[in-house]
């Protein structure tokens, strides 16, 4: 993602000409109920203020990595397209009419999973995603503020934090993932895995190289891991291609890797309903065994 065009996008956001929406949701299966309030001058005003510094800390200067769904290194950012987790489809809903709700007596904040803050100049938009924690009152007393040199009591339950985290930003096509919990309790990033990991076996089923194959498939579609490993064989050009075309070289990867892998008669892998077994099906699917050059040691590679 382009850091340096975001944050000009954000710094030089003109109030007068632009709009900054703040939503609040609440997340219902795959559907969003989103409380829109008026977001004023000044309010908007701070928002450009805050994101403005937010985006010049350290954390935005850090390197970034494709996004890989079997794993995240330490030290950098994720960066994915907008179908992962169907994050396009769900900005899609929260800027439908018929989800957002003007009404803020009708909100619940127990029920809000997280908020998103929108900056929209001409025709191009940046989306902040948080989740989103109630503030609670203070135990066994009340909150207070000072207006006009007079202390009051604060009476609004309705009483909103937005703090200076970033969970997700959208900008440009691309989303960057700052925090990957976050990717998983505000999208449906379990429906899009199990999209994808249909989709890639059905293209491993035609290859007609895993006997019983169905319990393979229903046992996969079960594992939210196995699910992940698949999406990302899938996400990798000619990955699954590979295997099967190769597929001859099998009990060379069994025997070298020790595989717990059995063989038929005609050369198809016996599914055995064993997780172990499954994993390293997977493992070969994704060519994640490799010889070391020095050591001329056999591992996998997780990544894959």
């Amino acid at each position: 993602m382009d850091i340096v065009g975001l944050r000009h996008f954000i710094r030089d956001f003109n109030i007068d000409t632009g709009n900054i929406s703040v939503k609040l949701v609440q997340k219902i299966d795959w559907e969003y109920e989103v409380y829109e309030p008026i977001v004023r001058e000044q309010m908007q005003r701070d928002l450009k203020e805050l994101y403005t510094e937010v985006l010049q800390t350290r954390l935005f200067e850090l390197p970034q990595e494709e996004y890989n769904p079997n794993v995240g290194q330490d030290g950098y950012l994720s960066v994915a397209p907008l179908h992962v987790a169907h994050v396009n489809d769900t900005i899609e809903k929260l800027e439908s009419e018929e989800n957002i709700h003007g009404d803020m007596n009708e909100m619940n904040l127990d029920n809000i999973n997280f908020y998103c803050i929108r900056f929209t100049q001409n025709t191009e938009s940046v989306y902040i995603f948080r989740r989103f924690t109630k503030m609670k009152k203070i135990r066994r007393g009340f909150t207070t503020f000072i207006e006009d040199n007079t202390l009051r009591k604060f009476d609004n339950d309705l009483f909103i934090g937005l703090d200076r985290d970033i969970d997700i930003l959208v900008y440009q096509g691309e989303m960057l993932i700052v925090n990957r919990f976050a990717l998983q309790t505000i999208f449906n990033l379990h429906d899009y895995f199990t999209n994808r990991a249909t989709e890639a076996l059905d293209h491993i089923e035609n290859g007609n190289v895993i006997s019983n194959f169905e319990e393979f498939r229903e046992d996969c579609l079960n594992d939210r891991q196995a699910s992940k490993r698949i999406t990302k064989i899938i996400n990798t050009p000619g990955r699954i291609e590979g295997f099967l075309e190769n597929a001859n070289l099998l009990p060379n990867v069994i025997a070298e890797a020790d595989l717990e892998i059995e063989l038929n008669e005609e050369g198809k892998i016996i599914y055995t309903r064993n997780r172990q077994v499954r994993s390293q099906i997977l493992f070969c699917i994704a060519d994640a065994y490799y010889l070391s050059l020095i050591l001329n040691r056999v591992g996998e590679d997780i990544s894959q």
